[in-house]
């Protein structure tokens, strides 16, 4: 490791540590399922994967200590951020009427909050 990298690692750990994260989030999984059983606000997310996207995955998080279930949310929001961004630059609806209300909350657009 150069002093870079040193460094690096020493100001991202951190920052985890100023956000409230723990490098290791095997403990925030362990809490999180206590509470999945009795929560209306979480739901699973769970589709079968090829064996070789699998290992795949395994071989990245695994050096890292990071959970599956970390890993996976993580990638999830910001695989809906980049594509909620490409829609809003694209502009699916420049050429077309407006689509009703209930279609664009049925369909398109994310729960507003209350």
């Amino acid at each position: 490791m150069n002093f870079d990298q040193y460094i690096q690692y020493r100001a991202l750990s951190l920052k985890a540590a100023v956000d409230g994260e723990t490098l290791n989030s095997e403990a925030g999984d362990r809490m999180l399922e206590k509470t999945i059983k009795n929560s209306p606000d979480i739901k699973t997310v769970c589709t079968p994967i090829h064996i070789e996207l699998f290992n795949r995955l395994e071989d990245t998080i695994s050096p890292l200590n990071i959970s599956k279930r970390a890993f996976i949310q993580m990638a999830i929001i910001e695989a809906l951020d980049r594509a909620d961004a490409i829609v809003a630059e694209v502009d699916v609806f420049e050429n077309a009427p407006p689509p009703d209300a209930e279609m664009l909350e049925r369909n398109y657009l994310p729960e507003q909050a209350a």
